[in-house]
């Protein structure tokens, strides 16, 4: 029974040691210091640096590489006190000049079922009236894809040539656009 007990007080604290040395485990990471909206180039003064005990699980901007990070561009809204994620920067601004971003709210039926993500590229395919003969398509990148609203429209925002924005928005406020999915191979 002795050594049972001195066994299983061993046992103890070595897990006890375990979860120390984890939960004190520290990693000096990059938080948002104010607000950012998205397209803006990140300055010094946006970031503050503290330390956290990290899961592996999260994604997280080392403090060391802060430096890498100034100049780039808010991928998404900021928040104050926000983790910065390597995927809330970017190198680009969306829309780049000579582009427009296009809001399309679509039914299930105008989308592929498989869906579609941020950077793919497809075809907005205007479905035209039956007089009209000359099909009307604008090629463009997937930029954001909402969630499906209470009437089960989902909103996609696309980025097409600054030339085709303004009818495409006009074909899509009335419902007459469906999506048509590349090939994501490249």
């Amino acid at each position: 029974m002795v050594a049972a007990s001195v066994a299983l007080t061993a046992l103890g604290a070595l897990a006890a040691w375990e979860v120390y040395g984890v939960a004190s485990h520290r990693t000096q990471v990059l938080v948002m210091s104010r607000d950012v909206p998205i397209g803006q180039q990140l300055q010094a003064q946006d970031f503050r640096t503290v330390a956290m005990g990290m899961d592996p699980g999260v994604q997280w901007v080392n403090a060391k590489d802060k430096s890498a990070v100034i100049g780039k561009r808010a991928a998404v809204d900021l928040r104050a006190n926000g983790l910065l994620a390597p995927t809330q920067v970017t190198d680009g601004i969306v829309p780049a000049p000579g582009e427009v971003v296009v809001p399309l709210a679509l039914k299930a039926s105008q989308v592929p079922a498989r869906g579609v993500r941020a950077g793919d590229r497809v075809v907005a395919a205007v479905v035209l009236p039956d007089d009209v003969k000359a099909p009307v398509d604008h090629m463009g990148r997937v930029d954001r894809v909402g969630q499906p609203d209470a009437d089960g429209l989902l909103v996609v925002d696309l980025v097409v040539p600054a030339a085709d924005g303004a009818a495409l928005a006009r074909q899509a406020a009335v419902g007459k656009v469906a999506i048509v999915l590349q090939s994501r191979a490249g």
